[in-house]
């Protein structure tokens, strides 16, 4: 299942996904990949989930020689230190990914998730997209996922919301197992 949170910029999508894996361990899934933050120095910080390391991702000054947006200068190390952790998040029950941004649309930053989506190497996946970029992204997914929008008004309910549904098709999977071999 590949669910996707969306919404604008500073919205909560990642503090979404930061209490849906603390929901999820709660219930003991196992959970990998990334989760970013706005740093104090206005640049972004990358979280591997397993592990609880930091590494710098990205500034807003010139300082790092990776690829680029128009806001963001990315720091090589940075991205290979996501590329990591989403490599070893994909043997977790959920895989999150946040986010997915201008540089995986062009085949650069964390692509990677993409393909192993599409290689079937992946059970469960939060991706975070921002809203805009959405559209733009849904055509390379290999199956329809599902989207929920965060907003001021969803996003402290939105993250039980989604651990209802994972629980739900984990509950018709087994049902589905339990019939084949019955």
């Amino acid at each position: 299942m590949v669910i996707i949170v969306t919404g604008t910029i500073g919205i909560g999508k990642t503090t979404v996904c930061r209490k849906l894996v603390e929901i999820l361990r709660n219930r003991g899934y196992t959970c990998g990949g990334i989760l970013t933050y706005k740093a104090a120095d206005k640049g972004i910080t990358i979280e591997d989930i397993q592990s609880g390391e930091k590494e710098t991702l990205a500034s807003i000054n010139n300082v790092y020689h990776g690829p680029r947006t128009a806001k963001y200068f990315f720091k090589p190390e940075g991205i290979d230190f996501g590329i990591q952790a989403i490599d070893k998040g994909t043997s977790a029950a959920i895989l999150v990914v946040d986010e997915i941004g201008h540089l995986e649309l062009r085949g650069e930053g964390f692509v990677k998730v993409r393909e192993l989506i599409k290689a079937g190497k992946v059970k469960d996946c939060i991706l975070v997209i921002r809203k805009e970029l959405l559209p733009a992204f849904l055509p390379q997914l290999p199956t329809t996922p599902l989207v929920f929008e965060t907003t001021i008004n969803n996003r402290n309910q939105l993250p039980q919301e989604i651990v209802k549904l994972i629980l739900k098709g984990e509950r018709a999977a087994l049902a589905t197992v339990t019939q084949l071999l019955g």
